[in-house]
């Protein structure tokens, strides 16, 4: 194992929030389904059948836990690079015999591996919906592997503004910035090319691809193009898909540019 990934996960799993942290997740995820099952069952008038239930209840976990990893993600990942500057210890750590790499491999996979231990730790709240039908294992493994990438693309960024910054309160800022800039302003932008366009096209496939090309970088539009039948994927899952992974490898490179550069000097 890289000495840089058993360091970390030893020193997070020692902090106070590491229980804290996964029981206040399934507190909410615990609540958030509960909530939407009284809801949906409440009134007598409204008769609903299992798989309606099942798939509606399916869809609120998986926004809800997606939106919870992006809130916590930053936090493992911003501060990985800039503790070490703080501490004044990075320069040391470069001296190892550990190559630029070997230590972000290392910061990536521990801060990423924290934030998978909650979305495992979700799974049985997920997997509820199966009692109710509608989803199936597929559902449930796609909603997974895209949560996935959205969160692996959020912690190489967040890693790239760790090893831009001298301080770790400037570079989770700067993170939760760039969060936002992904799940809401990409969003808005597409809401004005809406009216500008006037909604000439009838249909999604008849937009004009300069009008659709934010959403791309939209967390929740990927989320939502993984639940489409495995034949249409693609090609909106896969460009996003493209896009996430070309987003993740652009923050590696230019941390591993920082890295070089000696950090402390960045």
């Amino acid at each position: 194992m890289n000495p840089m990934i058993g360091k970390e996960l030893r020193q997070r799993m020692r902090e106070r929030r590491g229980w804290i942290l996964p029981s206040l997740y399934l507190a909410t995820l615990g609540a958030v389904i509960a909530l939407a099952y009284y809801l949906m069952t409440v009134s007598p008038n409204r008769q609903q059948q299992g798989w309606q239930i099942g798939v509606a209840l399916f869809f609120t976990v998986a926004y809800t836990q997606l939106s919870l990893l992006l809130l916590m993600a930053p936090i493992f990942s911003a501060g990985a690079l800039t503790i070490e500057k703080e501490q004044r210890t990075l320069a040391g750590l470069l001296t190892t015999l550990l190559r630029p790499i070997q230590i972000w491999w290392g910061k990536f996979v521990a801060s990423l591996m924290y934030v998978l231990l909650l979305l495992v730790a979700g799974l049985p709240v997920l997997s509820v919906v199966f009692a109710f039908g509608g989803v199936g294992p597929w559902e449930v493994g796609i909603a997974i592997l895209t949560t996935v990438v959205i969160l692996a693309t959020i912690s190489a960024m967040s890693l790239y503004w760790s090893s831009l910054f001298r301080r770790s309160v400037h570079a989770t800022a700067v993170s939760y910035v760039s969060v936002i800039v992904m799940t809401v302003v990409t969003f808005i932008i597409y809401s004005i090319g809406m009216l500008v366009y006037h909604s000439s096209a009838s249909s999604w496939d008849l937009m004009p691809s300069i009008l659709k090309a934010p959403l791309y970088f939209n967390p929740a539009f990927f989320l939502t193009m993984a639940f489409v039948p495995a034949d249409q994927l693609y090609p909106e899952w896969v460009q996003c898909l493209a896009v996430f992974l070309l987003l993740g490898v652009v923050s590696t490179l230019l941390t591993l540019r920082n890295l070089r550069r000696g950090g402390e000097m960045v």
